[in-house]
């Protein structure tokens, strides 16, 4: 029939476009699943080079150039739980404490039991001298999983900082019983038990000045720790200083009455006939921590010459920036009253020391000491009015078998163009 083929034409290709329609949206949607794994891929390899350059700014302490980048990538995706335990631990260590703290806790609202987020939310805890809190949550973390040696190092270290060395040499224990090559608890094990009961100490020192003759004297000194809690003192010093023979007894006792509150207590005599030291020397001294880093406070020393009173008030500071470097300020506001004048006047000074660990047998420190007098007559030292800038330094050197050489030497400068130098050495064995 005239038109048939036209007809069949147009249902032949009508019965074929459904099947051309469903091609093209096959291939459509493979290009874009292709572009998507594509996009992917480039931002996971930019994920992962981003997070390299990071970690290589922090292993050159550029943490804040760190803490960009990894605010960035927590940013593109608040997923990124690495990146934002990242941003957290950075600013934790740049003393952040409550924005480190907050991000932690917006981590674990997200995922409840992060452990990372757990130990850097504990580790700031302690940072910040909040022992009790860290330790129940790390108690938390242990009834978990009892074998984690992450938790069990840290119930460790927060032991020792509190001065609970038994409790501690327990849980390095356990880190080594699992772990038998695990550094840090072996060394720390090491350094507990380092540390002995007894200390016997016998040492030399001179000291030499420009207008007077100098001052020979030696000294033997016991010490006792018991438990890092009270520390017992005794020593017996004699010297020949401006001519005049000298003896010294000395005796003393430090108590910790809390887990950071210390007090000292020190009383000194020498024979009622000795003129140019303290007959009688008394010092009573109370600091507080205010953290494992940072520690204050006063004292109060009274000094009886023969013909001279002198009162001491200390404000002191302690800093430990680094487990290896530790810094000592004092000042020492000074009243002395001379018997035969009946007349008082207050003095300046105060000191500030380094000593830095540089390793288990060697600890070298610098000491500066700066301070004035003006008296109406002469004090007690038989000096006069001066003025002086006092630079010292020395060592700490640790031998085997708990022995070890303290070393030392300062030098003063004083107004008038006079000068003292001294120096000593001193062998000590603990036991």
């Amino acid at each position: 029939m005239p038109g048939e083929p036209a007809l069949t034409h147009r249902r032949e290709a009508n019965h074929f476009r459904p099947h051309a329609t469903s091609f093209l949206l096959l291939l459509a949607t493979s290009v874009f699943f292709l572009a998507t794994v594509a996009r992917a891929q480039s931002g996971e390899q930019d994920r992962a080079a981003s997070i390299q350059q990071a970690l290589s700014r922090i292993e050159a302490k550029r943490y804040e150039d760190a803490l960009v980048i990894f605010r960035r990538l927590s940013e593109q995706n608040p997923e990124d739980l690495e990146a934002r335990i990242w941003v957290a631990r950075i600013l934790s260590w740049q003393g952040e404490y409550v924005h480190a703290e907050e991000s932690y806790q917006q981590i674990l609202a997200r995922v409840p039991e992060n452990l990372e987020a757990e130990l850097g939310l504990i580790d700031l805890w302690s940072w910040q001298g909040q022992y009790d809190r860290a330790t129940e949550g790390l108690l938390r973390l242990r009834a978990r999983d009892s074998k984690n040696t992450e938790v069990l190092l840290r119930l460790g270290k927060l032991a020792r900082w509190q001065h609970r060395r038994a409790e501690a040499l327990v849980y390095y224990r356990e880190v080594l019983a699992l772990d038998p090559d695990h550094q840090e608890a072996r060394e720390a094990i090491e350094a507990l038990l380092a540390v002995k009961a007894y200390r016997i100490e016998s040492g030399y020192f001179l000291e030499e000045f420009d207008l007077l003759s100098n001052t020979n004297g030696f000294f033997i000194e016991f010490l006792h720790r018991n438990r890092e809690r009270l520390t017992l003192l005794a020593r017996f010093q004699w010297q020949i200083k401006f001519d005049e023979n000298n003896a010294r007894f000395v005796g003393g006792l430090t108590y910790r009455v809390l887990d950071r509150t210390w007090i000292r207590g020190e009383i000194a005599w020498a024979p009622t006939g000795d003129r140019v030291i303290a007959n009688q020397d008394y010092t009573g001294e109370v600091t507080q921590g205010l953290g494992p880093k940072v520690a204050v406070g006063v004292g109060y020393r009274f000094l009886n010459f023969r013909d001279a009173k002198v009162q001491v008030i200390t404000g002191l500071l302690d800093c430990h920036p680094r487990d290896n470097l530790h810094l000592y300020f004092r000042y020492t506001p000074a009243r002395t009253r001379f018997d035969l004048l009946d007349q008082a006047v207050w003095n300046q000074g105060g000191w500030v020391r380094l000593v830095w660990d540089a390793n288990q047998r060697l600890s070298p420190y610098v000491y500066f000491a700066v301070g004035a007098e003006n008296f109406a007559g002469l004090s007690a030292e038989k000096l006069g009015r001066f003025a002086g800038k006092t630079y010292g330094g020395g060592a700490e050197i640790r031998l085997p078998r708990h022995q070890g050489i303290r070393l030392g030497y300062y030098y003063q400068n004083r107004t008038q163009a006079r000068h003292e130098q001294g120096l000593g050495a001193s062998y000590f064995v603990e036991f």
